[in-house]
């Protein structure tokens, strides 16, 4: 059993891999232009590479021959520009190809980065933030070298090699072969390290992921660390993590060392083997001088790319992994996605209809979060959704913009499935402000016009005071261009929540969805919004799930969920009278105010 797991762990491995490769080519193919032009400088720097020693050779016998010193300069000269030319182009050859790396670079981040924007959130519950990050940044990085250095010696390196057998096997082919001999262990050189480098650069690749993602939640939840004494233990598990990529490195740095140091000796074999060579056969009239150098500038220059052979080998190693982890992200279709027979809207009315709902989060081991769930919310009405937590209320509203996964015939906007809706339609006439509002690090201003296409100063200043945030921008040092900070940390728990209120109230969306928005606040701002809301509401669709039934007692209908069925649903008045859930709520949280205003 355990050896067909690992066969097919390996055919899986080389699927992945071949899939990879396949991805790598097309943005190849899409920089062609480079390699075209790289390919042709990469001929010229390789016949002047091959000049340089034939020159240097002819220059000697010509020496040796008894030439005037004008005919030596001419010759030492043209040995010179042929220098000169070769390095030039050397130095674009090595633009060209770097400045194609960049470019795949920059194409594949971006594509990237668009594709984790077009995946469902269930993609994220199964990611580490970390790894995802790893992936953006420490494997494209590694993908580049692949392309740049790496691709130029895997290339370039051959077409020297051959040029050079072909100029030794011109003037010798006996000593030619005999040069050869070393060469091939270099083929079982790199057999025997090329498994060991492929899978250390994944555990290391994989160790700095862990290590990212780690780093992240130290960072994003430094509050929540230091208000329980946790710096310790935190720091403790991030060295441990850390202990581990460093002995991931140091198992990876050992092959990457000894690999080039040992390259590194086939070319002193083959100076060696010249050497001997020469000695024999330069007093016997076999081999003159000049073509002896010629040999051995040919070996000589040979040298740096046969050593650096086994660093490119690693980078190429180390390259095809992070590519095989990219291609990981960029393979996961989104399972959210226009279809073939989606709808066109102009804009939606805000008719929203549940008919026997089920759901389940996807790879969820537990019951369905939502079970039978049928409910019609006409346009321009408000539904209140409350129960006791963990009853399905956020997923219930969550599912109406689709941000998961719903089957067909299950959830209707405007009497059309949501799933043939266009996402571009469905999302623009929706705003969701969940419980655990999310701001970015810019300013106010710009956090209330998010999903407007330009900052509207009229429209945010009527959202801010809607949601009654205009009485805190005194406090603020500069009003709505205040930078609130990363997740908006210079601010409230309120205030985000108001901030983000009127995030969705300057969209004037057609469906409206208010997820406990109003959980950070006081009784006194939570009535002032209300009263303000009351205009929002007029002609929208509104939902709002809240664990306040002063936050529903004025919607059309609520409904009650528990374990994720509707055990109640009705008007206010009607489920006050009913006594269930929403009668004993609203029962036992009207005593709370009362015991609150008598200790007052």
């Amino acid at each position: 059993m355990s050896a067909a797991s690992d066969i097919a762990r390996l055919r899986e491995g080389r699927s992945s891999a071949r899939a990879a490769v396949a991805r790598l080519g097309q943005y190849i193919r899409r920089n062609r232009r480079y390699y075209a032009g790289w390919t042709v400088i990469t001929l010229g720097y390789v016949a002047g590479f091959l000049a340089v020693p034939i020159l240097l050779g002819r220059t000697i016998e010509a020496t040796e021959a008894g030439a005037d010193a004008r005919e030596v300069t001419r010759m030492a000269l043209l040995f010179a520009a042929v220098g000169v030319v070769a390095g030039t182009l050397r130095f674009f050859s090595r633009v060209l190809v770097f400045n194609a790396a960049r470019e795949i670079e920059y194409e594949l981040r971006n594509d990237l980065f668009a594709h984790l924007q077009r995946l469902p959130q269930s993609f994220y519950f199964r990611w580490r933030t970390g790894d995802l990050m790893s992936r953006c940044v420490n494997d494209l990085n590694s993908v580049r070298l692949l392309l740049g250095p790496g691709l130029l010696s895997v290339v370039q390196t051959p077409i020297l090699y051959v040029g050079a057998l072909a100029v030794m096997f011109s003037m010798d082919w006996q000593l030619a072969l005999l040069v050869l001999i070393p060469y091939p262990l270099f083929i079982l050189i790199a057999r025997s390290f090329g498994k060991g480098m492929h899978r250390w650069s994944i555990e290391v690749q994989e160790g700095l992921g862990d290590l990212s993602n780690q780093l992240q939640e130290a960072i994003s939840g430094i509050a929540v660390v230091k208000s329980y004494g946790m710096e310790n233990v935190t720091a403790r598990r991030f060295a441990r993590a850390n202990e581990a990529l460093l002995h991931r490195h140091l198992r990876l740095t050992r092959v990457m060392g000894a690999m080039p140091s040992i390259t590194g000796l086939l070319p002193s074999l083959g100076m060696l083997i010249v050497l001997g060579m020469a000695g024999y056969k330069i007093p016997a009239g076999e081999m003159t001088k000049g073509e002896f150098f010629t040999f051995a500038m040919l070996i000589v220059q040979l040298t740096f790319p046969t050593f650096i052979m086994g660093w490119v080998f690693a980078l190429v190693q180390r390259g095809g992994a992070a590519m095989q982890r990219i291609d990981e992200v960029l393979a996961t279709e989104p399972s959210i996605a226009d279809r073939d027979d989606m709808v066109e809207l102009d804009e939606l009315r805000g008719e929203i209809e549940f008919r026997d709902l089920t759901f389940a989060y996807p790879g969820a081991e537990r019951e369905p979060a939502l079970r039978g769930v049928s409910l019609r919310v006409p346009a321009g009405s408000t539904l209140g959704i409350v129960g006791p937590v963990g009853s399905g209320k956020t997923t219930l509203a969550s599912v109406i913009p689709r941000l998961y996964e719903v089957p067909d015939g299950q959830v209707f906007i405007d009497g059309i499935d949501v799933n043939r809706i266009s996402l571009q339609n469905l999302r623009a006439g929706i705003a969701m402000v969940p419980q655990d509002a999310f701001l970015f690090s810019t300013s106010l201003a710009e956090n209330v016009a998010f999903g407007l296409p330009e900052v509207d100063s009229a429209r945010v200043a009527q959202a801010v005071e809607r949601a009654q945030l205009t009485q805190d921008l005194a406090e603020l040092p500069h009003g709505l261009a205040t930078v609130v900070g990363e997740r908006g940390v210079m601010l409230s728990g309120g205030q985000r929540q108001r901030a983000a209120l009127a995030r969705a109230l300057a969209l004037s969306p057609s469906i409206l969805i208010l997820d406990d928005t109003l959980s950070s606040v006081d009784a006194a701002t939570e009535e002032a919004i209300q009263r303000a809301l009351a205009e929002v509401f007029g002609g929208r669709t509104v939902v709002v799930i809240s664990h306040r039934i002063s936050s529903v007692r004025d919607c059309d209908q609520v409904a009650v969920l528990e374990d994720g069925e509707i055990s109640e649903l009705g008007s206010p008045k009607e489920l006050l009278l009913r006594g269930g859930f929403y009668a004993r709520l609203a029962r036992q949280q009207a005593l709370e105010e009362e015991l609150e205003e008598s200790v007052a």
